[in-house]
């Protein structure tokens, strides 16, 4: 009798446990069409490219990428993981700084942007920086 007592204790035990569990753990994820009032849950990596060129003499792209996760739409974690340019031609390119510019953890929206010098190579004559930005969207799905 007390092992069947004890059995039945344990299974109740896990059975709330798992209940507890289940309902302390992110929704499905997706968005606000589906989750009326709750928002996303869930991890994203987004991007913004710019790019510039001029037939047969340069061709540059300026790259900058953001992961980020969500819960119940709202920011939990957000990072720049990639800035970078791809330069061919008769150029280079230099990312320099990036930065978040608004938003971010705790809010549901995050803006971003990224700088990149570039130069033309062979007569110096003309340098650029270049801008791109990024948005984290309030509403994801």
């Amino acid at each position: 009798m007390r092992r069947a007592s004890l059995l039945l204790v344990l299974v109740a035990m896990l059975a709330f446990g798992g209940s507890a569990a289940a309902s302390n753990g992110p929704p499905v994820a997706c968005g606000a069409t589906c989750d009326p009032g709750g928002g996303y849950t869930g991890c994203k990596t987004i991007s913004a490219t710019h790019t510039s060129s001029a037939w047969l003499v340069y061709s540059i792209r300026h790259v900058l990428v953001v992961s980020y996760c969500k819960r119940l739409g709202v920011i939990t974690s957000i990072s720049i993981v990639a800035h970078y340019c791809d330069a061919a031609g008769l150029v280079s390119c230099s990312p320099t700084v990036a930065w978040k510019t608004g938003g971010g953890v705790g809010n549901t929206w995050a803006t971003f942007e990224a700088h990149a010098q570039w130069t033309v190579n062979t007569l110096h004559i003309y340098n650029n920086t270049d801008v791109v930005g990024l948005t984290v969207p309030t509403i994801d799905g």
